[in-house]
Formats: C-alpha cells, sequence, structure tokens
C-alpha cells in the first residue's frame, strides 16, 4: 500500500514538474566593469525622469490617466537591463525593465542610418518572424529629446522560458537625438499599468498574468549595487525569492493602480521629520531619488549641498561619510538609506571626479524612489493584490 502511494505521487510530481517549473521566471542582470558614471550621463537621467512623469507644469500625478526569472545588466548604476525575444525565430534584445512605463518597444530595422541609436543595438525585423501580425496604428512616447515614433505591431514575446503569445508593442523608426545611443538596452519593457500605457496597450505582464504563465501574479526585483560583470541582480515573474531578501517583506496597498504608487509615513534625515504623509512611486527605470520641491531644498540644504546652475548640489567627496542617514518610514517600518547609497560619484566634462547630491527635484508632490532605493531593499511588485512590498537585500 506503501509502495503505491510513493508511486503516485512519484508520478504526479513527474507530470506535473515541467509545469511547475515553468511557473517561477529568473531574469539575471549582468554589470559593467565600471562604476563611475559622467556627469553628462547624470543629467541625462534627470531629464528623462521629468518628461517621463509629465511634471515641468506641477501637474500632480494622481491625474494622469494616461514564475521566471530574467538577469538584468547594470550599467553605472544607472540602468538595469536584461535579455528577451520577439518573434519567430526569436530575435534577441536586450531591453529595460522598467516599473514606471507601461509600454514594450524595440528598433525596428526600418530605422533610416541617420538614426544612431537604431544602428547601436538590435533592430526587430517583421519579414523575419512568421508569428507577426501588423497593427496598423502609429505610436510615439515622448521623451526628453524629443519623441520615438514608430508603429505598432503584434507578435510573440520570449523571456527565458515564458512565451507571450499576440503581445502588442511598438517598433521605433525614429529615436530622438542621442537618448537611446549609449544604452545598454535597445529598447523598454514597461511593468506599470495599462492606465498609463500609450493607447492602453495591454502590457507585457498583464498578458502573462492573463495566459497563467505564473503562479502569482507578482513580479520582483534584486538590484546589486556592487558586483562583478556578470551578475547585477535578478527579476523574478511569478513570485518572491526569499533567499534575496532577510527578514520579512513589509507590504503597503498601492493608493492609485496606475504607477506604483503608495504612501510614505513619513521622511526622516538624520533624526529630523523632514515630512509625513507623502506619496511616492517606485520606478526601476530611474536610478534616482526625486523629491518635492520643499523636502528637496531641505535634505539639500542640510548636507550642505552648494548648488549650481544646473539645479544640481556639490557635495566634499571626503565628507561623504559624515552625513546623515536618510529614513523613509513605509507600513510603520523604517527603510534607510546611507550617504554612499545617496550620493553620487560623478566624471566632470574635464575628467574629475566630483561628488553630487542623489536628490533631484521634481516638480511635483510625490517622491520616486528609483533603483538607489531598490537596490537597498528587495522589491515585490503584487499585481495580483495591487500592492507592494520592500524588505533588506540580501
Amino acid at each position: 500500500m506503501h509502495s503505491l502511494f510513493w508511486l503516485l505521487s512519484l508520478w504526479t510530481l513527474c507530470l506535473f514538474w515541467p509545469r511547475l517549473q515553468g511557473k517561477l521566471i529568473r531574469i539575471p542582470i549582468q554589470f559593467q566593469a565600471s562604476f563611475v558614471a559622467s556627469r553628462r550621463q547624470y543629467r541625462a537621467s534627470r531629464s528623462s525622469l521629468l518628461v517621463k512623469y509629465n511634471v515641468a507644469g506641477g501637474q500632480d500625478i494622481t491625474s494622469r490617466t494616461s514564475g521566471a526569472t530574467e538577469t538584468l545588466d547594470n550599467r553605472l548604476n544607472l540602468e538595469y537591463a536584461g535579455p528577451i525575444s520577439i518573434g519567430t525565430p526569436g530575435q534577441p534584445f536586450n531591453m529595460l525593465f522598467d516599473t514606471g512605463s507601461a509600454n514594450l518597444w524595440v528598433p525596428s530595422a526600418e530605422c533610416s542610418a541617420k538614426n544612431l541609436a537604431c544602428q547601436h543595438h538590435h533592430r526587430y525585423n517583421s519579414s523575419a518572424s512568421s508569428t507577426y501580425v501588423p497593427d496598423g496604428r502609429r505610436f510615439a512616447i515622448a521623451y526628453g529629446t524629443g519623441s520615438l515614433s514608430g508603429r505598432l505591431a503584434q507578435d510573440t514575446v520570449s523571456i527565458a522560458q515564458l512565451v507571450v503569445r499576440n503581445q502588442t508593442f511598438g517598433i521605433a523608426t525614429h529615436e530622438p537625438g542621442s537618448t537611446f545611443v549609449d544604452t545598454n538596452f535597445a529598447g523598454i519593457v514597461g511593468l506599470g499599468f495599462r492606465a498609463i500605457a500609450e493607447q492602453r496597450i495591454k502590457p507585457l505582464f498583464e498578458n502573462m498574468c492573463e495566459q497563467h504563465l505564473v503562479d502569482e501574479c507578482m513580479f520582483s526585483f534584486y538590484l546589486k549595487r556592487n558586483g562583478s560583470e556578470r551578475m547585477g541582480g535578478e527579476l523574478l515573474f511569478g513570485g518572491v525569492d526569499k533567499t534575496k531578501f532577510s527578514g520579512s517583506l513589509t507590504y503597503v496597498p498601492l493608493t492609485y493602480a496606475r504607477y506604483w504608487q503608495f504612501q510614505l509615513d513619513g521622511i526622516e534625515l538624520g533624526g529630523t521629520i523632514i515630512n509625513k504623509n507623502r506619496q511616492a512611486i517606485a520606478d526601476t527605470g530611474t536610478a534616482l531619488l526625486a523629491a518635492p520641491p520643499r523636502e528637496y531644498l531641505i535634505i539639500n540644504s542640510l548636507l550642505g549641498g552648494l548648488p549650481t546652475s544646473d539645479k544640481e548640489h556639490l557635495l566634499n567627496c571626503s565628507e561623504i561619510d559624515k552625513l546623515p542617514e536618510i529614513v523613509f518610514i513605509i507600513g510603520g517600518q523604517r527603510f534607510g538609506l546611507q550617504p554612499r547609497d545617496y550620493v553620487r560619484t560623478v566624471t566632470n566634462d574635464d575628467g574629475s571626479t566630483i561628488c553630487l547630491s542623489g536628490f533631484t527635484l521634481i516638480e511635483a508632490e510625490f517622491w520616486i524612489l528609483g533603483d538607489v532605493f531598490i537596490g537597498r531593499y528587495y522589491t515585490a511588485f503584487d499585481v495580483g493584490h495591487t500592492r507592494i512590498g520592500f524588505a533588506p537585500a540580501a
């Protein structure tokens, strides 16, 4: 009787083992060798952030309507990217996984030679894919140096062993200026909600959930802030990896299921309460910490930052370790960042090394917590329960 029981158990395990293994998908993130970004890259990152949230005029974000693992590549602690493929047979792309947007797009083989960003990356050739379906609609997304534009298409998208059928995405035939020329990613996979997607196109992860490709409708990020070229972190589709964080996740509900927006109970710097009951957005598509005007001025003043004409604050590199900890209170728990986390060491235009405050200004009444924060705190994006969770990264 016992032998029969174990035989049946083994048969059941074997029957469902491929299914169980296919539900949790790991996408690795690779590091670059250098960790000193240029001041130009820092400014470009800040400019893209402001345009992304359309806050130049102080618009409130709440008024806008618009199981697998992926390895991510870390470029100068400014960009984390990982591989996907599109079409049949699959055409490979290194992509930025961005929780602050919701569209998937890649460069097109139809890009002209004048578009250097297209020429520097892999391009999608629709005629080479047997599963390509034309859409007919045009699309455009605004960035700091212009508008990325092209047309929409539908095809199969593969991430690790996950195969997403009938995904609508953008094929960029024009990429503006130098925005994407030097990036280590060809395109973007938006992991925000459909409410912020251009033309309300169904995001990739929503399709993953609807097609039952993951056990749990959630994904999580583990971003390493230092390491080897081979491993910069991990994006996990379908759950969380408890080996990548300590303690338990602190979950809080989303206040608006557009961006990954939630409430900050408070912000403290060196024991001084800066503000209470602010909104914040977790955004893997930016390296920065963006603060509302009041907090921006108070924090950089307390840090002793010297303001520049470019709205940056210079800090004394030899005094970094004497700067205070900043604490974000989320769900009643304290999540701190040390000065080595939030101070950015960059190369100046003349080749010298300078230190800048990692707090940038956003003309809105909410915070953006980018990779500076997510690199210290493992972050679970729970679509199924419209909540977000944080725990100290391992």
